[in-house]
């Protein structure tokens, strides 16, 4: 763990309730993560903190963040709470509405601007034109929490972190970095292999490890007595460990005739004991199982619709009980949900292509959705289409122009797989890598640029990955060396009628040239590039490319321009990045 937390003594009055539930079975083993968890709610009052629990499908996350609320209730800590759903993974504040729904009274207190965009990112203005700035949706959840953190500490708990929103992801991490002066804890369950970008030296994390022997037999024995012994080895063998593994595994296997297993990694093991208990499920349920696994929502209305289309006939809410009864989902008036994300998945990979491709038809001939039934018409179709990658570039444009780039990227994805020429699929990797460039995730950058194939002769494309490339790489880095590769793109650029792409690269060029002190021969080679695009005097990336270049010969030049761009609400990144280097240029001519 980052940082070490002092042992408190938990209230008296609570010391009989904790240590009954401690003893639960779904608890065993979990010692030193209940720890954990009475000392960060025990110590609130001195200042918040932030806990990352992680570890694998089925270790018990869940059941740990359940005990946590209990136990905080217990100590009138208020308890707010999200989960991430993958089918609401592309709604942006998806996450975050879930958690401030019981505080949304008091967003009438807060300043108007971050009421504003509060109300805009759930959906609840009538006045929105444009999509909400998460930095004042941020700022207005920090600020709901702080104040009611001042009558009653909060206890925020989020499950399932790995399916959180990308616009919910950026508002915890805002919040997760200031609440060391406030009665906030934040405790975030996240399955392992995945990883969230924030968090820092004094974050707390946690790896939720597999039960030792002796736990997991009593675990065993508990929710399956009378196993043999051959039996109960083999699922001792078989879960390693894994608490939703010794719950699950009984229910499919009760006798001495089963075979035995091949050895598989654990959540494959996972997802291969669930089918075997579809198989006694009537072919209406498994139908329906199959739907809701493929689905990207939870609605009852929309599975019972797309099986009526899958199977030519009436079916009625009924035919979801047994899968109640094997304890697969929970099941309401509006909704059906796995009891675990691994049932899903595991009815997903046993079903076989053609049974999916069919359920996706059923959907996409019901959803009424333009987006998600776009998605489900892509999972159903074989073979080159055109027209829906046409239809799927307009859907990631829009998720890009509401802020979920890692869906925009995902549908490019897509597209590029269904075009019908080779350069079609190279154009929508490389758009789908330019937008990678901002998110940090260099591993996807490159199984991007490598799907786009970009060949010797294609100039314009060859700059394009030169840019996503030089984008991903840290400024401060001296290589003059990748001043002068900039330019040549640049040229390649503007020679293929790219003019924009041409201009960044020689932006980015320039601001090598300040970071790296370059020669005045290389600084000149810059400039005359950009000379060469014949931009505007008013073009702001002209200004700045002049600004880095050339800060003191051409400072009075790059004044007026900014002046001059100012008057017409330019673009407020690069008129800042112009005054700024001409400011650190004057500090650099005082100093000499």
């Amino acid at each position: 763990m980052a940082k070490r937390l002092k042992k408190t003594t938990p209230p008296q009055r609570n010391q009989h309730a904790r240590a009954q539930r401690s003893g639960g079975p779904n608890l065993l083993g979990r010692e030193v993560e209940l720890a954990l968890i009475d000392q960060l709610l025990d110590r609130i009052h001195d200042g918040g903190a932030t806990l990352f629990i992680s570890g694998a499908p089925g270790i018990g996350k869940s059941a740990l963040l359940e005990e946590a609320k209990d136990r905080a209730r217990e100590r009138d800590i208020v308890v707010l709470g999200m989960t991430g759903v993958l089918a609401e993974v592309n709604l942006a504040f998806a996450g975050l509405q879930q958690a401030l729904r019981p505080l949304m009274k008091q967003s009438k207190a807060l300043p108007p601007r971050q009421q504003s965009a509060l109300l805009n990112a759930f959906g609840l203005s009538e006045e929105a034109a444009e999509p909400p700035d998460v930095w004042l949706v941020a700022l207005a959840t920090l600020t709901l929490l702080t104040e009611s953190a001042t009558h009653k500490p909060i206890l925020l708990v989020v499950d399932d972190a790995q399916w959180l929103d990308e616009a919910t992801r950026d508002v915890l991490s805002f919040v997760s970095r200031r609440l060391s002066s406030d009665s906030i804890v934040l405790l975030l369950a996240l399955r392992e292999g995945f990883s969230l970008p924030f968090g820092g030296a004094d974050t707390l994390r946690h790896v939720v490890s597999a039960l030792g022997d002796v736990d997991a037999a009593r675990l065993l024995d508990i929710r399956a007595p009378g196993l043999s012994g051959k039996l109960r080895d083999r699922f001792l063998k078989e879960a390693a460990g894994n608490p939703l593994a010794l719950v699950e595994l009984p229910h499919s296997l009760r006798t001495e005739d089963d075979g035995e297993a091949p050895w598989l990694p654990l959540t494959e093991r996972l997802e291969r004991t669930f089918p075997s208990r579809l198989s006694g499920l009537p072919g209406v349920t498994q139908m329906l199982l199959n739907v809701a696994a493929e689905n990207d929502g939870t609605s009852l209305h929309e599975i019972l619709r797309a099986g009526e289309v899958l199977l030519a006939q009436n079916i009625g809410v009924d035919a979801l009980a047994p899968a109640v009864s094997a304890q697969l989902i929970d099941l309401d008036a509006m909704q059906v949900r796995f009891r675990h994300p691994l049932v899903r998945s595991a009815i997903h990979q046993a079903a076989d292509v053609a049974t999916r491709q069919r359920v996706h038809s059923a959907l996409a001939a019901i959803i009424e959705d333009q987006d998600r039934r776009l998605w489900h018409r892509a999972a159903a179709t074989v073979g080159p289409d055109d027209d829906l990658a046409a239809e799927l570039d307009l859907m990631a444009n829009r998720a890009q122009s509401r802020g979920a780039n890692t869906m925009a990227i995902e549908v490019l994805q897509i597209a590029a797989k269904l075009s019908n020429t080779a350069k079609a699929s190279r154009g929508r990797f490389l758009q789908a890598a330019e937008i990678a460039t901002d998110l940090g995730r260099p591993g996807l950058l490159e199984h991007l640029l490598r799907g786009a194939e970009v060949e010797p002769s294609d100039k314009l494309g060859i700059a394009r990955v030169g840019w996503c490339r030089e984008m991903s790489q840290p400024l401060m880095v001296n290589d003059l060396g990748k001043i002068s590769a900039l330019v040549n793109l640049a040229d390649q650029a503007r020679a293929a009628g790219a003019k924009v792409l041409a201009s960044n690269l020689l932006w980015r060029a320039a601001q090598r040239c300040w970071w790296s002190n370059a020669s005045s021969e290389l600084r000149a080679s810059v400039l005359t590039a950009a000379r060469s695009l014949e931009l505007s005097e008013l073009d702001a990336r002209g200004i700045a490319i002049s600004a880095y270049s050339e800060p003191l010969r051409r400072s009075s030049e790059v004044y007026a321009g900014l002046k001059a761009l100012s008057q017409q609400g330019a673009t407020i990144r690069m008129l800042r990045e112009s005054w700024g280097a001409l400011q650190m240029s004057s500090a650099r001519l005082i100093l000499v």
